[in-house]
């Protein structure tokens, strides 16, 4: 399975990727959201972990494209990861189109799970 992850915080971003290919999977890293429109239109992801604050495109654009690109890359599953923990913001998160939202921070088993 190849997991799209973008995120901004490198020691963040290299934890999560390290620790999702010791569970077997593919990970692919950016750390802005404006790369990510390039990476899923030549790659074939099954996962998107997606930060809501990036550079370039916040993560809520990118959420918002994916969605509005049609069938397959709008249903590909994307769960957030943020350190956004308001109601308001889970609740729009998920409105926007995030099939799960993960608190920063959280555990790396509680991700595998989730994924």
């Amino acid at each position: 399975m190849r997991i799209l992850l973008i995120e901004d915080d490198p020691s963040l971003g290299s934890s999560l990727q390290s620790w999702l290919l010791m569970d077997g999977y593919a990970v692919d890293w950016l750390q802005r959201g404006d790369q990510a429109a390039a990476a899923l239109a030549t790659h074939e992801y099954h996962c998107v972990l997606l930060d809501r604050g990036l550079p370039g495109l916040d993560g809520d654009a990118v959420l918002q494209a994916l969605r509005a690109a049609g069938a397959p890359r709008a249903q590909l599953p994307v769960i957030v990861i943020t350190a956004r923990d308001a109601l308001a913001d889970r609740v729009q998160g998920l409105d926007l189109g995030a099939d799960d939202y993960l608190v920063k921070p959280f555990d790396l088993e509680e991700l595998s799970a989730r994924v």
